[in-house]
């Protein structure tokens, strides 16, 4: 069931790319609030000897950038897809050189080189267009919502086999 369930949710992110983002974003924020207001509980819950004034400073920075972000989902989603553009770039960078490096060994080397090319051109993108890196997100989170529950519903039939096999090789595991 959990399967089957994982298929149809990912099919979801394929299909609404900047609500994913949004949800994304907003869950960011929150968890941003609430590790906030968990650091200034943790301050005032300390003896009065223990406590110190940068984890004061930071926890209030951080709940201050929690409402920021909630407050903001537009400024949120955006750093987001900044900061995910920017790792499929530094990605495609890494790839680029060591493919560059690799070539004369042959196919994996200009594979490694084309993947790079192409991923530098998708982060550059993904930074300058948040609509582009909202697709990219929820592509990405489809693909692997998708072949996850592929991988359950399979092992659901494997187990289910395996259990019928025992059943009718032994004995003992008949009910």
């Amino acid at each position: 069931m959990q399967g089957v369930l994982l298929i149809i949710i990912s099919f979801i992110f394929f299909t609404n790319p900047a609500e994913v983002l949004a949800v994304i974003s907003f869950w960011v924020g929150l968890l941003t609030l609430i590790i906030g207001i968990m650091g200034l509980a943790g301050y005032f819950m300390m003896d009065k000897n223990e406590r110190e004034n940068s984890s004061l400073l930071w926890s209030i920075a951080t709940l201050l950038f929690g409402i920021l972000l909630i407050g903001n989902l537009g400024l949120t989603m955006k750093l987001i897809t900044v900061l995910f553009g920017i790792w499929i770039l530094m990605t495609g960078i890494w790839l680029t050189t060591a493919g560059w490096e690799y070539r004369r060994n042959g196919a994996p080397g200009w594979l490694m080189l084309i993947a790079g090319v192409l991923s530098i051109i998708a982060g550059v993108a993904i930074v300058f267009d948040v609509k582009i890196g909202a697709v990219w997100i929820s592509t990405l989170l489809g693909v692997q919502t998708l072949l996850a529950g592929l991988g359950l519903v399979t092992l659901a039939f494997i187990k289910r086999k395996v259990v019928r096999k025992l059943k009718s090789d032994m004995p003992a595991f008949r009910n």
